[in-house]
């Protein structure tokens, strides 16, 4: 067999290919299997075979489309979201100073508390 020419096994096996109406990947990919290693062009290996050039142009295009590389799924483990250390309470610190604040606090207590807190010393 030269360089230019399929041999009589593979013809028939893309002479059969070439009938089937669907293809799916893997007759995608033996097609341009074939054509690759026929070494004619295109056109050449179309009129050989019977599949049309349209037909390997198309699956040429998706081949190339796909991403290189095999993709695979990994194992994730999902964490819970951190809770507070506190249970709620929460701490101001200003300067040196720092308040505690627990659940169920007034608010204007507090605001009124931070303002002493922030004045400056005498």
């Amino acid at each position: 067999m030269g360089k230019a020419e399929i041999g009589k096994a593979e013809l028939a096996r893309l002479k059969a290919l070439a009938a089937n109406r669907y293809w799916g990947e893997v007759d995608g990919r033996a097609a341009l299997d074939g054509l690759a290693a026929s070494g004619l062009s295109m056109a050449a290996f179309s009129r050989a075979t019977g599949i049309t050039a349209r037909r390997l142009a198309w699956w040429r295009g998706r081949v190339a489309a796909e991403p290189a590389g095999k993709i695979e799924f990994v194992p994730v483990e999902v964490a819970r979201p951190a809770r507070p250390a506190s249970d709620g309470v929460m701490e101001i610190a200003i300067g040196d100073v720092r308040i505690r604040v627990g659940p169920g606090f007034e608010a204007e207590a507090l605001r009124r508390l931070l303002a002493v807190v922030a004045e400056p010393a005498c």
